[in-house]
This record gives structure tokens, C-alpha cells and sequence, in this order.
């Protein structure tokens, strides 16, 4: 879920992002994420629960929407750590919308395998050589600092699109301004 009021005219629509939320006219998009950062939200649906530091974790695993889960589909269900499990769905997720696409509804994305080798030790089967979510955070920090600025700004675009030359003309333009305006390619929100 993301914050994105700041960007239009007026509340766009959840379903009708072209609309006001009111329906009274078009919600037009003032300023850019890049400009105005966007604060995004993991939800996670009353499947969540607060642990102690040193508690004890081991618990039935939670039957979340990513039925990919290997702890899910051991004989029996043993009892699992659930972070592991949210490392898995994290990475799952990115894999999906980013690197490989995921059945009909997502097509993978150029540009994005610098992420491969990170997303494969998130999805790792065994659940005790997935990292920590702090260091997959902290190896996703060192990953991004080493690629170049036009990486970074590079649009996103699925695998095998093109943009017709006067949109990446426009585009790297405006990334161009962006940059001489000393706005980062990531903006920091």
C-alpha cells in the first residue's frame, strides 16, 4: 500500500486511478515520486504477531497468500519459525514482479537481475540459510550503491518493450533536470 495523496489534484480513486475518489472529475497526477517521495506500506493482513526479544517463535505456519511457502507444504505442518516464512514472501513477491513475472498477471522486468542472487537466498527451500530480514536490507543497500546513476534511473520497463524514441528522449531529459537539480535517482522518504 502506498501514500500517494501528495501526487494528484485530489484522492484518486482505488480502482479508477485516472478518477477522483469522489468521481467528480479527473484525479491529474502534480508532481512526481520523485519530487515527493512516497511512503509505502507492507500490510499483512492479521496474519502478524509481536514476539518478545529471546520468545519463543516456533509456531504453526501462518496460511498467507503465497501458498509457495516450502514450510507450508511439509507433510504434517511442523512448527516454523515465522520469520524465515516473511523473508520467503518477501522475496517471493520481488521475484515475481520483478524478476520472473508471475503467471499472466506480472511480466518480468529489464534491468533487475542485480537483485537475483539476494531474491534466491530470500526463496531459499531450507528455511535457516534464508538471511535475516536486516541483512537482506543491509545486502540490498551495498547491491543499489553499486550500480551506476543511469542504472538507478533507467525506466522500468518489461522484458522485451521498448520505448518509442520520443518517450526515452522525454525521459532521460527529465532525468537529466532531476539530476543537475541534485534529486536522487531514489528518493528517500
Amino acid at each position: 500500500m502506498a501514500d500517494v495523496g501528495h501526487l494528484f489534484n485530489a484522492p484518486p480513486h482505488p480502482f479508477e486511478d485516472d478518477m477522483r475518489r469522489d468521481f467528480k472529475g479527473e484525479a491529474c497526477v502534480v508532481t512526481s515520486r520523485t519530487k515527493k517521495p512516497v511512503k509505502y506500506y507492507l500490510l499483512d493482513f492479521d496474519l502478524s504477531r509481536e514476539y518478545l526479544p529471546g520468545a519463543h517463535r516456533l509456531e504453526i505456519p501462518p496460511w498467507g497468500g503465497d501458498k509457495s511457502v516450502p514450510e507450508h507444504l511439509l507433510p504434517g505442518q511442523p512448527l516454523c519459525d515465522p520469520f524465515p516464512v516473511d523473508v520467503y514472501c518477501l522475496g517471493n513477491c520481488i521475484r515475481r514482479a520483478f524478476l520472473d513475472g508471475w503467471l499472466t498477471i506480472m511480466k518480468p522486468k529489464e534491468g533487475f537481475e542485480f537483485m537475483r542472487e539476494l531474491i534466491d537466498d530470500m526463496t531459499n527451500p531450507e528455511p535457516e540459510k534464508r538471511p535475516q530480514m536486516k541483512e537482506a536490507v543491509a545486502r540490498l543497500e551495498a547491491i543499489v550503491k553499486g550500480l551506476s546513476d543511469d542504472h538507478l534511473r533507467s525506466p522500468v520497463l518489461e522484458v522485451g518493450q521498448h520505448l518509442k524514441w520520443k518517450k526515452r528522449l522525454a525521459h532521460w531529459a527529465k532525468q537529466r533536470i532531476y539530476k543537475a537539480r541534485g534529486i536522487p535517482a531514489i528518493p528517500k522518504a
